[in-house]
């Protein structure tokens, strides 16, 4: 199997005494089946191999899910969801996937291999740091990295709104428009038109403002950047009522302005256009809240460097591959979310570029030396990755707490730095939903989780139970598991809801209907009192049903109602 990275901005320029840490652009990962860029066709043990299992709790019936903060084992269940047992999906990132030095397939036109199993694309290579990579001495201690923000995001900020914010709705629907005028852009790499992204920071701002609004009412706000909007609405939809994502067209803009960009940015984004219409769904410019809440970023930070608990636990969890054969380290965390290892470039001076006035050029992508000691840069490298997991936890952090939202941590690797930073740590209740299996309201379509959340009284007596059940649990784990039970008890009570009212429908609406039509015939005869009488017989017949089925769609089971007949 093999994939493809593409992502022409969030490069990083931070360059250490002779090293270079970019997130690259255009990175392919090639895993030992590929050859030459073809694919083989797996044999029998690798389809053994990526068969995905089932394990179910004797107790709910439902997937087994784990603790996110306790270990895992081989054989469990893969805390991601994927249906694969731990060993045969993220554990397979708990290690290096070469040795130092490693050989590597022979540079193609296309590409140049820095690994056995990781090459960049060449066109990349040029556009990677076009201005130079400024070079500063290692800090003594570690220190929180720069944030880097558009002028954007700085207007938004600096911005007082006169005019009443917009409703979730309203805004949801100017977003759909907006999205709809981006996705039909020419597939060119010409530069936007000013009037588009104005039209793009207009939106920003008024989806800021609204945001503000609503973190001073009593709705549940959640903020995640990992997870797919669809899969987080479905995986929080106990709890959640309004779900808040970073705005990508407002970092597109900041850093690029080509058509191409944003009509794929937008294409995407709709995808989700049921949700984010509704006003359940809502994009916010996450650098707004950065700027905003900057000297919290630096502050928590550095607490969180100075705390060898977390530092130390950073470190276990880091996985260093290299120096590869073209002089790389390839470092990715442990039970992370993300799989895109982050890269650090190894520079060497070139002796002969030197200037009298102290200029020189640095050269990359050499061939590995056994003889050179890297040890320092290894470790310089480490530090410099342990600081940037601490500062992305403390921006996703600060964010949260600056739009009135609940952070959610979505892997293990984030939820254990939580509970390292404060050893009173206790995750909130849309934690506890994240790691509950629901298998109904799982996978869900975006059409499909609003239809669900419109059943505005079942949605809240579901969340009212789910509240009252994880009121009494000590811990993640008892919330989850207290979820999991809830859940499984609804469920059940659901089938039986589905049956009564398949029964009600046959016996107290449409044999009452064909009965009153039949009644209605006979009136005839009596004129215009029979009819009359014919007909009121008919609607007494009826309206029973019609407020035992509205009784019913304020039942928390009537959500799972909704969920099966929504997947059927």
């Amino acid at each position: 199997m093999a994939w493809e990275r593409r992502n022409n901005g969030g490069q990083r320029t931070s360059l250490r005494t002779n090293s270079v840490h970019c997130a690259l652009a255009r990175v392919r990962r090639v895993w030992p089946n590929d050859v030459g860029g073809r694919r083989k066709v797996p044999g029998p043990s690798a389809q053994r191999e990526t068969h995905c299992v089932e394990l179910l709790d004797e107790a709910t019936g439902y997937r087994a899910r784990v603790d996110p903060l306790a270990p895992f084992g081989r054989q469990d269940p893969c805390w991601c969801g994927s249906g694969k047992t731990y060993r045969m999906c993220h554990k397979r990132w708990t290690h290096p996937r070469s040795k130092p030095g490693a050989s590597v397939p022979r540079d193609d036109t296309d590409s140049i291999y820095l690994s056995p199993g990781t090459s960049l694309a060449r066109s990349a290579v040029g556009t990677l740091l076009p201005a130079g990579i400024p070079i500063t001495l290692p800090d003594e201690s570690p220190a929180p990295r720069p944030i880097p923000v558009s002028g954007i995001e700085r207007a938004i900020a600096a911005f007082t709104p006169g005019d009443a914010p917009l409703s979730p709705g309203d805004l949801g629907r100017l977003r759909v428009e907006l999205l709809h005028k981006l996705s039909g852009l020419p597939d060119n790499d010409d530069e936007l038109d000013s009037n588009v992204a104005e039209g793009v920071a207009q939106t920003a701002l008024l989806a800021w403002h609204t945001v503000g609004t609503l973190a001073l009412t009593p709705s549940t706000l959640l903020w995640n950047e990992e997870l797919d909007p669809s899969t987080f609405v479905g995986r929080t939809i106990l709890l959640a009522d309004h779900v808040l994502m970073p705005d990508r067209l407002v970092a597109a803009i900041g850093r690029a302005r080509s058509n191409r960009e944003m009509r794929t940015l937008a294409r995407a984004e709709l995808h989700h256009e049921p949700l984010i219409r509704s006003g359940r769904l809502i994009s916010v410019p996450s650098g707004t809240a950065l700027i905003l809440g900057r000297e919290s970023v630096h502050t928590t930070t550095l607490a969180d460097l100075g705390n060898r608990v977390v530092t130390n636990f950073i470190r276990d969890q880091l996985v260093v591959e290299g120096p590869t054969a073209r002089e790389v380290l390839l470092v990715n965390a442990k039970d992370d979310l993300a799989h895109a290892q982050h890269m650090w470039f190894y520079a060497r001076i070139d002796p002969e570029s030197v200037t009298e006035d102290g200029r020189f050029r640095t050269r990359m992508l050499g061939h590995y030396d056994p003889e050179h000691d890297y040890r320092p840069w290894i470790e310089q490298t480490t530090r410099d990755a342990i600081r940037n997991y601490v500062q992305r936890t403390a921006e996703r952090m600060v964010i949260a707490d600056l739009v009135g939202a609940e952070y959610v941590a979505a892997s293990p690797f984030e939820a254990r730095i939580m509970q390292r930073r404060d050893p009173k740590f206790a995750p909130g209740p849309a934690s506890a939903s994240i790691w509950a299996d629901v298998p109904t309201l799982r996978d869900l379509t975006s059409k499909d989780l609003v239809r669900i959340l419109n059943e505005d009284d079942a949605v809240e007596d579901l969340r009212a139970r789910v509240r009252l059940a994880i009121g009494s649990a000590a811990d993640l784990t008892g919330q989850t598991k207290a979820i999991q039970e809830l859940t499984a008890e609804i469920e059940h009570a659901s089938i039986g809801l589905e049956m009564k009212m398949r029964t009600e429908r046959a016996y107290a609406a449409v044999a009452p209907a064909v009965l009153g039509g039949g009644g209605l015939v006979l009136g005839s005869a009596g004129g215009l009192p029979g009819l009359a009488g014919a007909a009121l017989g008919t609607v007494a017949g009826i309206v029973p049903w019609i407020g035992s089925r509205k009784n019913n769609r304020r039942n928390a089971a009537y959500v799972f109602v909704t969920a099966r007949r929504r997947r059927r």
